[in-house]
């Protein structure tokens, strides 16, 4: 007689959701644009354009993530 199968648990990783990730980016775009960083940086005397490519550094991190958690259907 054949001894029956045991089944095995699979554990699911974690749960990466698109709120904690959207959450993130906030934070981090409020980091880089509101803090007291934001002064330092701009006192550095960056380019005309330094701002500007702040803005399109965080629509690219914003885009690739929802093209990263399309899987969600936001």
């Amino acid at each position: 007689m054949a001894q029956p199968r045991q089944e095995e648990t699979v554990y699911p990783g974690p749960d990466h959701s698109a709120a904690s990730e959207s959450v993130l980016l906030g934070l981090f775009a409020l980091f880089l644009l509101v803090t007291p960083l934001a002064a330092w940086w701009m006192q550095l005397h960056p380019p005309w354009y330094f701002s500007y490519l702040l803005w399109a550094g965080l629509i690219v991190l914003n885009a690739a993530l929802g093209r990263r958690l399309g899987r969600y259907d936001l």
